[in-house]
């Protein structure tokens, strides 16, 4: 901007040139300065406007240049910066879509071994139904197998637990002594229960294998005619059911206790734990024991020993022959 405003740098020596020379004259031409004045003033009125004029088209080009400068250093930082995310970002893409690449891949290998483990897996559930299948078969197989091998075998409850009460001989004179026997029972093996005993607990049970299934079940069908009792304590025999048939047969236990003393009312358990019930000459089995227990409800009912609650039995048609269960 310096260099350009150097054109308008005013020359005082012409100037002074020129005042000389026109003093010089100034005799001669005395009759021409009233005309020369006005003109000196118009001339440097225009050389003000002149200048003014060039002096603000100069301003306006140096500050576009310099404008247009700083927009160019900046457009091209501007660039570069651009240009160095355009980069990063192309360097980002490229990795995503490796990885990208490399999930549909794994995406593909999953879906392919899943569908083989599918069908694996229905190999296997199928497998597995039929050995459910035949495991359930093999258990009722070793259920009804342990529960033969049980035949001959009686349980007796209540016998003071002292030394040898529980060997086959004195098993034996027990029999014979109970049920007044001219003979003596021939007992393979006995032992008491395996459970431990604790002080003050009741005495173990006494388990006995007997030499005939037949001697076994006359002595069941004996010691249900009426109570038994043994050196003047009550004794108690039963079967030697399995512990899963026993379980089962246990269950139905509270029923019996309340339908012991209901009128016209016949109940017993067949084996294995088949809770059968007679009532006006209708029988109806149950193998689990709710429902028994529902059906002495609605016996009391009928008795008029409770009153009948709708919400409970909203129909009392349960008097139906066990065939048709």
């Amino acid at each position: 901007m310096a260099a350009n405003l150097r054109k308008y740098k005013y020359e005082a020596s012409s100037t002074a040139k020129t005042s000389a020379a026109a003093g010089k004259s100034g005799d001669n031409t005395a009759s021409q300065t009233p005309k020369s004045a006005p003109i000196a003033k118009m001339d440097v009125a225009d050389l003000k406007t002149d200048i003014i004029t060039s002096l603000r088209q100069d301003i306006a080009t140096i500050i576009q240049q310099e404008v247009r400068s700083a927009l160019a250093d900046s457009f091209d930082s501007l660039k570069r910066d651009i240009q160095d995310v355009k980069a990063e970002i192309n360097s980002n893409t490229t990795a995503i879509r490796a990885e990208l690449d490399q999930v549909r891949a794994n995406v593909k290998s999953v879906e392919a071994g899943l569908s083989n483990w599918s069908d694996e897996m229905v190999a296997v559930q199928d497998t597995m139904e039929s050995l459910t299948k035949e495991v359930k078969a093999l258990k009722h197989k070793c259920e009804d197998l342990e529960g033969r091998m049980r035949r001959g075998n009686i349980r007796i409850i209540g016998v003071t637990e002292t030394q040898g009460s529980s060997s086959p001989a004195a098993v034996s004179a027990l029999l014979k002594e109970v049920f007044q026997l001219d003979r003596e029972v021939r007992v393979e093996r006995s032992h008491r229960s395996l459970t431990q005993r604790r002080p003050g607990d009741i005495p173990r049970p006494i388990i006995a294998k007997l030499n005939s299934e037949g001697d076994a079940a006359d002595i069941l069908r004996r010691a249900r005619r009426g109570k038994l009792h043994f050196k003047g304590n009550p004794i108690a025999i039963f079967p030697d059911y399995t512990a899963s048939v026993a379980k089962a047969r246990a269950a139905f236990t509270d029923v019996r206790k309340i339908l012991q003393d209901r009128p016209g009312v016949r109940f017993g358990i067949l084996y294995p734990a088949r809770f059968r019930v007679s009532y006006n000459n209708v029988e109806k089995e149950f193998v689990d024991a709710a429902k028994a227990m529902d059906y002495q409800t609605a016996l009391r009912i009928i008795n008029g020993t409770e009153t009948a609650r709708p919400a409970i039995f909203p129909e009392l048609q349960f008097i139906i022959p066990y065939e048709d269960i």
